[in-house]
């Protein structure tokens, strides 16, 4: 299968979107800005993707949870309905059993808010190494609750590859029906030494490509390992050094040509493309790529109801005052009321 690797988006400069066009990631991260252009870009261009969203916040779990999705008000308005999944505390530190719990508690009530607004979420976003495996059972209830589970993996010249695929021992610490699909949500190298201590520090590109490539052989083994986002695409102070805007073409065309051993689509042996199947591509970018919502209400209603695939994008018209959300399908029109997600409708095409 094609590689897991990604990027985690800080910056959108103008190279970004061909990059993530030209690698067809299977996950893409935004950090802290919510653009629905940017985003609606991104699933234009890589419709099959998914997109983590993280918001910054100084909270933590002690807070309510209600709390957190409150400060994700603005967010919600621009980015709600458009299938991202939702990160929620970043890299939150353990240091009991009983934070263990409340932190499952903060996740579990993440997750119901966040369901009730037809909105997915990642649980734990924790740091390398993190959390002690005894303590992972304490955490069942909110992986059952949140529909993946983030983790953070880096290499680190004192540690090596050590702390590298540690996300088997923590999923095999979950019961089966907590056993979620794991996104590791940020990874690359880390010398640990402070948070200008990535890998421009202390490693060549070429080294630095080899780390990750050898990391993603790893990920290539686990299909409930969805994707890996490459700490970070863009970004100045404090974390200059992690940067990999650089090398961003060495990662775009490693991820489309080597893929961990995978095959480019449409490519039967390994290699590049055929001719033929570069000329259908090229001509193919000269054309609008229609964006197709796997994770929206209206996809999801659709298929459950037979209606076939989308003729048109999402569409937004008014009716009674009400704001309503529509699309096209080869057996019908599919619509709803804007953000009441569970109660999508369908009539016949004329």
């Amino acid at each position: 299968m094609p590689s897991k690797l990604t990027f985690h988006i800080n910056v959108f400069d103008d190279k970004i979107f061909d990059l993530l066009q030209q690698m067809q990631p299977t996950t893409i991260k935004v950090y802290d800005y919510p653009s629905d252009s940017n985003i609606d870009e991104i699933r234009r261009r890589c419709p099959r993707a998914l997109i983590v969203f993280r918001h910054y916040t100084d909270l933590g779990f002690n807070s309510p949870a209600d709390a957190y999705v409150a400060e994700l008000t603005d967010a919600l308005n621009k980015l709600g309905g458009r299938g991202i999944i939702w990160e929620g505390l970043n890299e939150p530190i353990l240091q009991s059993e009983q934070d263990a719990r409340t932190l499952s508690t903060w996740f579990a009530r993440f997750a119901e808010l966040m369901h009730a607004r037809g909105e997915k979420v990642a649980a734990f976003s924790f740091s390398t190494g993190n959390p002690r495996l005894e303590w992972v059972p304490l955490l069942a209830p909110a992986a059952r609750a949140c529909d993946y589970i983030a983790l953070h993996e880096y290499y680190s010249p004192t540690s090596g590859a050590s702390d590298l695929a540690r996300y088997r021992a923590f999923r095999a610490k979950l019961p089966t029906d907590a056993q979620k699909p794991i996104l590791i949500t940020e990874c690359g190298f880390d010398a640990g030494g402070g948070i200008n201590d990535g890998w421009q520090a202390h490693v060549s590109a070429d080294e630095y490509m080899n780390i990750l490539a050898n990391y993603d052989k790893q990920l290539l083994q686990d299909n409930y390992v969805l994707g890996a986002t490459i700490f970070q695409y863009g970004g100045g102070q404090p974390w200059q050094s992690f940067n990999v805007v650089s090398i961003g073409r060495r990662i775009a065309d490693y991820v489309m040509n080597a893929g961990g051993g995978g095959n480019p689509p449409g490519d039967g042996g390994g290699g590049a493309p055929a001719p033929i199947e570069q000329a259908v591509i090229a001509a193919a970018k000269k054309y609008h790529w229609m964006p197709i919502n796997t994770d929206g209400a209206l996809y999801k209603f659709a298929q459950s109801n037979n209606l076939g695939y989308p003729q048109t994008d999402e569409f937004e018209f008014t009716f009674n005052n009400e704001v309503y959300v529509g699309q096209v399908y080869n057996l019908g029109i599919v619509y709803v009321k804007k953000g009441d997600w569970s109660n999508c409708k369908w009539v016949k095409k004329p």
